[in-house]
């Protein structure tokens, strides 16, 4: 099979690539690996984390498009009454870590449509698979093998949450912590450990049912989790305790409360009771500090991915049990699994939820020092594709146990960010640009990987377009002019609007 662009990985800026790709005229495969396309949107069960202007701006328009759609869909349904209490906006979960607290299926049925034209047109095509291996001649990859089939594309996409094509290419990477000797980064360790990752987590879908139901078998593994502490912090990690933003911070949320008192079963709620007028049993989709599980790292340590994914799996149902049997003192059995909002037999999401990537070494790199001033004033960059912005937020990682949630200013990504200086047809289009592990705990949620997506597919047309490779449209001021003018015309701000910055005073 032979394409323009290859898309690897239905990640959510996967997704975006492809459709991008396609919009742009280009015919593209997608090579995907779960029932629902979007990756921590959908099949992941992560609702979108975004920054706080995100009602008002700091996004392509196609993002803002799919949070106009989300907001119709539910404003569509008969009972809908949009009386959310915890953000401003049509939240209609009315959870309280996001403005856009939505059931997954819903997001996939978007997705689903925005790639159907394509479809249809026969301009895309999916292919479902995992990449078996990667032929690279010299500065080009030649082919992926995938089942054994052979893949051959001008340019090819890394939209894996893990970045595997750049392993496979042997390219250099990224992958835990940096030292502080690496970039001067304030934040960052004394010594670097590509180890020390960032927690995984087995998102689960629970639904608060009227009366109490069946409590689910005490899974092999849950004694161990019940008496763990969490280190640094000391509580125990199946309490009502959570790290803070502060090295050693612990904060205490109830796992139900009224009102303006945060607690747990509001954090990633996607139906509220009261936002309908129709009889609703509520539901969240638990991502909470209780089940990260930290006993290893994802990638390149001592177990599998198939292994830490299976741990991830049982610590979540370890906390399930626990919260049916034992939270609070009695336990809350009317929680129950919800399958039918993760489209699983279980309630378990159908991949687990990956917060970070092998990240590609480009020609430029996103740090700390880049996005922490001090201050709010927006950063700029001559060879600037898209906005950005979120906190640096570090889950304790699985080595050293610290984490952190540090402010930083609204950013740029810049253009470097998406190139190798090694390979001329390969770009990251998910969670793994060029970026350390403390800018990269930014770039890492719904909104930036979906414009990651985009970039990533646009450099590849821009590059096909003029026949010049990316390395050449980056190193040519007047290249990157013309491009930053193209995706103006498509609705991608590459500065942010100073009115907007104004309202943070």
């Amino acid at each position: 099979m032979k394409t323009e662009i290859l898309v690897v990985g239905d990640s959510l800026g996967g997704v975006l690539a492809a459709h991008t790709a396609c919009e742009q005229g280009h015919r593209a495969v997608l090579l995907t690996q779960h029932p629902w396309i979007g990756g921590q949107l959908t099949s992941q069960a992560v609702p979108p984390d975004e920054h706080r202007l995100i009602e008002r701006g700091g996004c392509s328009a196609s993002y803002r498009a799919f949070r106009h759609a989300m907001h119709a869909h539910y404003r569509r349904q008969p009972g809908f009454q949009d009386a959310g209490t915890l953000t401003e906006g049509c939240n209609p979960g009315d959870g309280w870590v996001s403005r856009l607290c939505i059931e997954p299926a819903v997001a996939h049925d978007y997705l689903r449509a925005l790639l159907q034209p394509h479809l249809e047109s026969g301009r895309l095509h999916l292919r479902q698979g995992e990449v078996d291996a990667l032929q690279r001649e010299g500065s080009r990859i030649r082919s992926l093998a995938v089942g054994g089939e052979r893949l051959e594309a001008d340019m090819v996409l890394d939209a894996t949450e893990t970045g595997e094509l750049l392993r496979l290419a042997g390219l250099p990477y990224r992958l835990g912590k940096e030292s502080q000797n690496d970039w001067g980064e304030a934040l960052a360790p004394a010594a670097a450990d590509p180890l020390d990752q960032q927690p995984v987590t087995w998102v689960l879908a629970l639904r608060r049912h009227a009366k109490p139901g069946p409590v689910i078998p005490r899974p092999p593994a849950y004694e161990a989790w019940r008496a763990h502490r969490v280190p640094h912090y000391g509580h125990a990690l199946f309490s009502d305790a959570m790290p803070g933003s502060g090295r050693g911070e612990v904060v205490h949320l109830p796992f139900f409360a009224d009102g303006a008192t945060l607690d747990w079963w509001r954090y990633r709620r996607v139906v509220a009771a009261h936002q309908w007028s129709t009889p609703r049993d509520e539901v969240s989709l638990v991502n909470w500090a209780q089940n990260d599980y930290a006993g290893a790292p994802l990638l390149d340590g001592p177990l599998s991915q198939q292994e830490v994914g299976a741990a991830a799996r049982e610590l979540s149902l370890c906390l399930l049990h626990y919260l049916q049997t034992e939270a609070d003192g009695h336990g809350y059995p009317e929680l129950q699994p919800a399958p039918d909002v993760t489209g699983t037999p279980d309630g378990l999401a159908q991949a687990i939820y990956v917060r970070e990537s092998r990240r590609l070494v480009g020609l430029s790199t996103l740090t700390q020092s880049l996005l922490s001033t001090g201050d709010l004033s927006p950063m700029t960059h001559p060879r600037s594709v898209g906005v950005a912005w979120y906190n640096l937020d570090i889950h304790p990682t699985v080595v050293s146990g610290h984490g952190l949630n540090a402010k930083c200013r609204p950013y740029v990504v810049p253009m470097g960010c998406f190139i190798s200086p090694e390979l001329d047809n390969l770009l990251p289009a998910c969670k793994n640009i060029s970026a350390t592990q403390l800018a990269a705990a930014s770039t890492r949620v719904h909104p930036t990987e979906w414009l990651i997506g985009e970039i990533a597919a646009l450099i590849a047309s821009e590059s096909l377009r003029m026949a010049r490779l990316p390395r050449a449209l980056h190193d040519d001021p007047q290249a990157v002019r013309r491009f930053q003018q193209r995706l103006h015309e498509l609705g991608i701000p590459t500065s942010w609007d100073a009115a907007l910055i104004e309202t943070l005073a």
